[in-house]
Protein backbone atom coordinates (compact mmCIF):
# COMPACT_ATOMS: atom_id res chain seq x y z
CA UNK A 1 0.00 0.00 0.00
CA UNK A 2 1.63 3.20 -0.88
CA UNK A 3 0.68 6.60 0.54
CA UNK A 4 -1.76 8.22 -1.55
CA UNK A 5 -2.21 11.93 -1.92
CA UNK A 6 0.67 12.75 -0.12
CA UNK A 7 1.80 16.01 -1.80
CA UNK A 8 4.23 17.71 0.70
CA UNK A 9 2.85 20.23 1.79
CA UNK A 10 2.29 19.04 5.45
CA UNK A 11 -0.98 21.24 5.96
CA UNK A 12 -2.40 20.11 8.42
CA UNK A 13 -5.99 19.17 6.95
CA UNK A 14 -4.04 17.12 4.13
CA UNK A 15 -2.26 15.30 6.92
CA UNK A 16 -5.01 14.56 9.56
CA UNK A 17 -7.05 13.21 6.02
CA UNK A 18 -4.26 11.07 5.34
CA UNK A 19 -4.17 9.59 9.38
CA UNK A 20 -7.78 8.99 9.16
CA UNK A 21 -7.15 6.96 5.79
CA UNK A 22 -4.43 4.98 6.72
CA UNK A 23 -6.38 2.03 8.92
CA UNK A 24 -3.06 -0.10 9.21
CA UNK A 25 0.34 -0.53 11.17
CA UNK A 26 2.05 -0.75 7.79
CA UNK A 27 0.30 2.63 6.53
CA UNK A 28 0.97 4.36 9.23
CA UNK A 29 4.53 3.11 9.65
CA UNK A 30 4.69 4.49 6.11
CA UNK A 31 3.14 7.89 6.09
CA UNK A 32 5.46 8.29 9.43
CA UNK A 33 8.37 7.63 6.72
CA UNK A 34 6.93 10.16 4.16
CA UNK A 35 6.64 12.95 6.69
CA UNK A 36 10.36 12.56 7.76
CA UNK A 37 11.28 12.50 4.33
CA UNK A 38 9.38 15.81 3.83
CA UNK A 39 10.96 17.46 7.38
CA UNK A 40 14.53 16.13 5.98
CA UNK A 41 13.66 18.60 2.55
CA UNK A 42 12.32 21.20 4.64
CA UNK A 43 15.75 21.03 6.70
CA UNK A 44 17.59 21.16 3.09
CA UNK A 45 15.59 24.35 2.06
CA UNK A 46 15.70 26.13 5.46
CA UNK A 47 19.41 25.93 5.71
CA UNK A 48 19.67 27.12 2.25
CA UNK A 49 17.73 30.28 3.29
CA UNK A 50 19.30 30.81 6.39
CA UNK A 51 23.12 30.88 4.66
CA UNK A 52 22.52 32.93 1.72
CA UNK A 53 20.80 35.54 4.31
CA UNK A 54 24.03 35.14 6.59
CA UNK A 55 25.95 35.59 4.07
CA UNK A 56 24.16 38.75 2.61
CA UNK A 57 24.09 40.02 6.30
CA UNK A 58 27.43 39.64 6.86
CA UNK A 59 28.84 41.11 3.88
CA UNK A 60 26.56 44.38 4.26
CA UNK A 61 28.15 44.63 8.21
CA UNK A 62 32.02 44.00 6.94
CA UNK A 63 31.23 46.82 4.07
CA UNK A 64 30.04 49.21 6.45
CA UNK A 65 32.89 48.64 8.94
CA UNK A 66 35.15 49.41 5.69
CA UNK A 67 32.99 52.39 4.50
CA UNK A 68 33.43 53.49 8.25
CA UNK A 69 37.36 53.24 8.54
CA UNK A 70 37.79 54.68 5.49
CA UNK A 71 36.12 57.77 5.94
CA UNK A 72 37.41 58.31 9.47
CA UNK A 73 40.68 58.21 7.80
CA UNK A 74 39.96 60.64 5.26
CA UNK A 75 37.90 62.78 8.45
CA UNK A 76 41.53 62.56 9.62
CA UNK A 77 43.30 63.29 6.46
CA UNK A 78 41.10 66.28 5.39
CA UNK A 79 42.48 68.24 7.98
CA UNK A 80 45.60 69.14 5.01
CA UNK A 81 43.46 67.90 2.19
CA UNK A 82 40.27 69.49 2.09
CA UNK A 83 38.90 67.34 -0.75
CA UNK A 84 39.08 64.71 1.42
CA UNK A 85 36.22 65.63 3.65
CA UNK A 86 33.84 65.64 0.84
CA UNK A 87 34.85 62.04 0.55
CA UNK A 88 34.58 61.40 4.33
CA UNK A 89 31.34 62.94 4.12
CA UNK A 90 30.21 60.83 1.08
CA UNK A 91 31.31 57.61 2.53
CA UNK A 92 29.43 58.29 5.56
CA UNK A 93 26.02 58.73 3.77
CA UNK A 94 27.07 55.77 1.78
CA UNK A 95 27.17 54.19 5.63
CA UNK A 96 24.06 55.57 6.46
CA UNK A 97 22.12 54.63 3.57
CA UNK A 98 23.42 50.74 3.57
CA UNK A 99 22.56 50.53 7.39
CA UNK A 100 18.90 51.49 6.63
CA UNK A 101 18.43 49.51 3.97
CA UNK A 102 20.01 46.26 6.17
CA UNK A 103 17.06 47.61 9.61
CA UNK A 104 14.52 47.35 6.88
CA UNK A 105 15.25 44.19 5.46
CA UNK A 106 15.24 42.96 8.95
CA UNK A 107 17.68 40.02 7.63
CA UNK A 108 19.15 39.48 11.16
CA UNK A 109 15.36 38.34 12.24
CA UNK A 110 15.14 36.37 8.76
CA UNK A 111 17.98 34.20 8.82
CA UNK A 112 17.43 33.56 13.07
CA UNK A 113 13.91 32.57 11.97
CA UNK A 114 15.67 30.25 9.01
CA UNK A 115 17.89 29.03 11.51
CA UNK A 116 15.52 27.85 14.42
CA UNK A 117 12.94 26.44 11.85
CA UNK A 118 15.37 24.12 10.12
CA UNK A 119 16.95 23.15 14.01
CA UNK A 120 12.97 22.43 14.53
CA UNK A 121 12.05 20.22 11.70
CA UNK A 122 15.49 18.13 12.12
CA UNK A 123 14.32 17.32 15.47
CA UNK A 124 11.38 16.31 14.45
CA UNK A 125 12.69 13.97 11.96
CA UNK A 126 15.13 13.15 14.72
CA UNK A 127 12.30 11.64 17.16
CA UNK A 128 10.68 9.84 13.98
CA UNK A 129 13.41 8.35 13.09
CA UNK A 130 13.61 6.87 16.56
CA UNK A 131 9.96 5.86 16.87
CA UNK A 132 10.38 3.95 13.80
CA UNK A 133 13.55 2.65 15.07
CA UNK A 134 11.10 0.88 18.07
CA UNK A 135 9.25 -0.96 16.04
CA UNK A 136 7.42 -2.43 18.54
CA UNK A 137 4.38 0.25 18.77
CA UNK A 138 0.83 -0.54 18.28
CA UNK A 139 -1.29 1.03 15.88
CA UNK A 140 -3.11 3.46 18.51
CA UNK A 141 0.74 4.54 19.42
CA UNK A 142 1.45 5.37 16.00
CA UNK A 143 -1.61 7.26 15.47
CA UNK A 144 -1.05 9.01 18.69
CA UNK A 145 2.35 9.86 17.64
CA UNK A 146 1.45 11.15 14.07
CA UNK A 147 -0.80 13.00 15.77
CA UNK A 148 1.66 14.50 17.95
CA UNK A 149 3.79 14.93 14.53
CA UNK A 150 1.38 16.97 12.38
CA UNK A 151 0.83 19.60 16.14
CA UNK A 152 4.89 19.75 16.05
CA UNK A 153 4.57 20.56 12.63
CA UNK A 154 2.05 22.99 12.81
CA UNK A 155 3.55 24.89 15.63
CA UNK A 156 6.75 24.86 13.47
CA UNK A 157 4.58 26.54 10.65
CA UNK A 158 3.36 29.00 12.75
CA UNK A 159 6.50 30.25 14.65
CA UNK A 160 8.21 31.27 11.26
CA UNK A 161 8.48 34.52 9.72
CA UNK A 162 6.60 35.28 6.04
Amino acid sequence: MSVPDYDGTNSPQTLTRMLDSHDTKDAKIRLLKKIKDDCFKNVSAYKKKYRKLKRIDTLIDISNSLLTGISISCTISGMTFPLLLIASAGLSGLTFVSSRVQDKANLKAKYTSHNQTFQNYSDLARSITVVLAKNNLSQAEYHNFIQEVLDKISLIENSQLF
